[in-house]
């Protein structure tokens, strides 16, 4: 599969695609192959045999975190290509913008016979690179991605705390229903909706009073982050030992850059007048 998608990405990804001779191994991780786009964007490309599985796709998600980290610049694609993809990848994928293509056995082989005659240096010169983010981030961060969304407000509860943390990783759970009154009150004066219409009446959760906040969000939000993110100490919220105990400025962007493209995501397929 390797060979042939590396000689001919015009049949089985996209047109203008150029092979990168030298790879780069991150934490031990590297992509299948790796390719420069028409618009010098890098695209990591993770081939599996088969139907895609949730190895290969962890594995290939924590790459590109490390990737992105560490090559900004590159302004990188991810990308599985897989004989089949069972739906719930396929969702995930959507929704978290990862490109995938899913082409069958015959039509796999078929496209490689058409491949024949095309020629590529696909020598691969290993070059050995350490990784930036820690794997206990980048297992923080799928996490985030991985999470259930009905509504929104687990992210937002993220967001939130990741900008109001006092020194001890705490905010109070005041502080936290202001910012969740304040933010639907912002939308509705905006002309634009709350959250999902099909959950909730227009103007409803702008005028939830704070208490009512408080009890919504340790219910809701902070019940079903559970304690990897989250300890409830009733008036006050606090990150989990395991997250704060690394608290640093890179985790801290990089959590908060997962929890608002969940939440845009979220409210851009879900929510009238997008985010």
């Amino acid at each position: 599969m390797e060979e042939v998608v590396s000689r001919c990405p015009d049949l089985f990804i996209e047109a203008g695609l150029h092979f990168v001779r030298r790879q780069i191994v991150l934490n031990g991780r590297r992509p299948d192959i790796l390719f420069h786009d028409v618009l010098n964007r890098h695209l990591l490309v993770e081939l599996q045999r088969g139907r895609l599985d949730e190895e290969h796709l962890q594995r290939h998600v924590f790459y590109f975190y490390d990737y992105r980290a560490k090559y900004p610049d590159t302004h990188p694609r991810l990308m599985f290509l897989a004989n089949r993809v069972i739906p719930q990848h396929k969702e995930f994928l959507d929704y978290h913008g990862y490109e995938y293509k899913e082409i069958p056995e015959r039509e796999f082989s078929r496209r490689m016979a058409d491949c024949t005659n095309a020629s590529v240096d696909t020598e691969v010169e290993i070059r050995e690179s350490p990784g930036v983010l820690p794997l206990s981030y980048q297992e923080l961060l799928y996490a985030v991605e991985i999470q259930p969304m009905t509504m929104c407000y687990k992210m937002l509860l993220l967001l939130e705390m990741i900008d109001l943390a006092d020194p001890n990783g705490r905010v109070s759970l005041d502080a936290i229903a202001i910012k969740f009154k304040n933010f639907f009150r912002a939308r509705l004066a905006d002309g634009k909706a709350e959250e999902n219409p099909n959950r909730f009446h227009r103007g409803l959760l702008g005028d939830r009073s704070l208490e009512k906040w408080k009890t919504v969000i340790r219910e809701q939000p902070v019940t079903h982050l559970g304690s990897k993110f989250i300890v409830d100490e009733v008036e006050y919220l606090r990150w989990a030992p395991d997250i704060w105990t690394q608290w640093n400025s890179d985790l801290k962007r990089e959590l908060r850059e997962a929890a608002m493209r969940r939440l845009i995501a979220y409210f851009q397929k879900y929510v009238p007048g997008g985010f």
